[in-house]
């Protein structure tokens, strides 16, 4: 290394990357180093695209360096730029071959949920001592990708070196591991430990959580109220707060972000979280107010001026809202939300054209939104398009199977007897959420299947010989939305139970964290029949929550029964009927993502 690149490296350490970068310009000889050192200059002062440049031109002329490959793959890990990263690593194989990039690949698969192929891979690495940290973090989030919660806990008990166990960020994820499992003492005494030691404003949060789940709620609010004391503008903090005090004291709503915007400068992520949360709460008003304010304070905002667009077509001024959404879309025409709301616009104008070819445009660059595939069937079905049979074939799509007796039991109704009693003990709370479909019922929190509870583990192990059935009998098309992503093997990502009172039902909605939707039917009131002609708690699919009148159809309504599960893709629009019985319907719902 000569003497003025040495010179750069020397400004470099000392953090000095402008001086390192004029330096660097003098420099006329370009060897790997100096493409290396250069592109770590610019990632350091933000330039992370000309950094990206410049890696990928001293990777033309030097593919094979082990610098250029390592700090290459990581900037596109740190920019979560995974695809990208999967791509060059299986066009420049030689990085697949040295320990960082495969790392960076195996973290990229994760990411990317190709999953299999990460687990291939991390089995086949053995880990230096440079990378021993980051190879057992990895496997902790692969086995965390795949939902096996209970692996986790076996790792972190038998596999996990000795001297991982009290770092910092494996406790962390252990006592995050021990929540998820519903083990939530076990997961506080860790978080208490860590917080002790480190306080922080996450910390703060994530035990203000844990406190909810225990039923402990004013030690909840003291830790949620705790972690915006040290960080303001922590959105989850605020929004759980607000949702606590919808659940348990409704007199203090949105009162954590009214003392925030008095004591501090306003953020627009935080004015955004805002007014989503008074839209969730019916306060048009005070949304249009707080909405107006945001878009001349922030007038660069985007997503400030999509807000402000909602609540403009909810308070009756939708040419305005129309017209800021068309916007919108030509300043970012692959943002999903965007296009999605335009599209409702055109659709409820009858323009189905023009909806089509905004959604066209958006799932391009959004292929597996499950939204953009659902308004995208509406505007097909209603300008008679010959795609909309293609993408919801129910025939096809929609099966309603009878769950198997899990092991030890001889029917599916005897071990049902024990599911039912477990269910209703966790529906604690009485409030419909804020957030969901529910109406006139309730829902329970966190993943249901990540519980370490045995019953769990029994009605999953039911579920999923249906939900394998399933997959093995669908059709091959590498151009649909479904069946392009059938590799065979699948992970419930979410999971939960709803239980419907008198008057309860299901608002009309689709999935969009799923890929399949796969409600299980625990407990079905007697009142629900095949021969009521009011269809008091069925099942419905194909009606939108667009409220078109007589533009809306209903393709299928169901009288789902006890012990049954109803598989269908999660873009399919779906609802129930109001349920007119003083017994629950109690349903345990999941979505299902692929796995490759």
């Amino acid at each position: 290394m000569n003497n003025s690149l040495q010179r750069a490296l020397h400004a470099f350490n000392q953090q000095q990357y402008v001086q390192a970068l004029q330096l660097l310009s003098l420099h006329t000889n370009k060897t790997a180093d100096w493409y290396t050192l250069n592109s770590l200059c610019l990632s350091a002062v933000n330039k992370t695209i000309e950094a990206e440049q410049c890696y990928l031109q001293g990777l033309s002329q030097f593919s094979n360096h082990v610098g250029l490959l390592d700090n290459y793959t990581n900037l596109l890990c740190k920019q979560k730029k995974y695809a990208e990263c999967i791509q060059f690593c299986e066009y420049n194989t030689a990085s697949l071959s040295l320990e960082k990039p495969r790392l960076n690949y195996i973290e990229s698969l994760i990411n990317q949920d190709e999953l299999l192929k990460a687990e291939h891979l991390l089995s086949k690495t053995s880990p230096s001592q440079n990378t021993f940290v980051r190879y057992h973090w990895l496997t902790l989030e692969l086995f965390e990708r795949f939902g096996d919660l209970q692996r986790i806990e076996e790792y972190f008990q038998t596999k996990l070196p000795a001297q991982l166990k009290g770092q910092f960020h494996f406790v962390y994820k252990h006592a995050c591991n021990y929540r998820n499992l519903g083990q939530f003492a076990e997961a506080l005494a860790l978080l208490q430990m860590l917080l002790k030691q480190q306080p922080s404003a996450e910390l703060h949060y994530i035990v203000g959580c844990t406190y909810y789940d225990l039923q402990q709620y004013e030690q909840a609010q003291a830790h949620l109220k705790a972690c915006l004391e040290l960080a303001p503008n922590y959105v989850p903090a605020h929004e759980s707060l607000n949702k606590l005090y919808w659940e348990h004291s409704q007199s203090q709503l949105m009162s954590s972000y009214a003392q925030t915007f008095k004591n501090y400068d306003a953020n627009p992520v935080l004015i955004h979280s805002q007014i989503g949360q008074l839209l969730q709460l019916d306060k048009l008003e005070e949304a249009l107010l707080v909405s107006s304010d945001a878009t001349r304070n922030h007038p660069q905002n985007l997503d400030l001026h999509h807000a402000h667009s909602i609540i403009l077509d909810r308070t009756g001024d939708e040419e305005k809202a129309f017209s800021l959404l068309q916007q919108l879309v030509k300043a970012a025409p692959q943002n999903a939300r965007y296009c999605i709301d335009l599209a409702n616009f055109y659709i409820q104008q009858g323009d189905y054209s023009s909806a089509i070819s905004h959604l066209e445009t958006a799932v391009k660059f959004n292929p597996h939104n499950q939204e953009l595939w659902a308004y995208l069937s509406i505007a097909w079905r209603l300008s008679n398009n010959d795609k909309y049979h293609w993408l919801t074939d129910l025939d096809k799509f929609v099966k309603v199977m009878e769950l198997p007796a899990p092991p030890g039991f001889k029917t599916f109704a005897d071990f049902n007897k024990q599911l039912q009693e477990l269910m209703i003990s966790l529906h604690t709370n009485k409030l419909q959420p804020l957030d969901q479909s529910v109406r006139s019922g309730s829902q329970t929190q966190g993943h249901l299947l990540h519980r370490s509870n045995q019953l769990i583990d029994l009605f999953k192990s039911s579920m999923n010989e249906c939900i394998n059935q399933y997959l093995m009998q669908l059709p091959e098309d590498a151009n649909h939305p479904l069946l392009a992503r059938n590799h065979k093997r699948f992970v419930a990502r979410g999971s939960w139970s709803v239980k419907l009172e008198e008057g309860g039902f299901h608002a009309n909605h689709i999935h969009p964290q799923g890929w399949l939707s796969a409600p299980s039917y625990i407990s079905i009131p007697n009142e629900m029949s095949k021969d009521d002609e009011t269809k008091n708690g069925w099942l419905k699919l194909g009606e939108t929550s667009l409220n078109l009148g007589e533009r809306e159809s209903i393709d299928r309504e169901i009288c789902p029964e006890e012990g049954q599960i109803i598989i269908f893709p999660s873009y399919i629009w779906h609802g129930t009927y109001q349920l007119k019985s003083t017994s629950p319907r109690l349903t345990i719902p999941c979505d299902i993502m692929p796995l490759k």
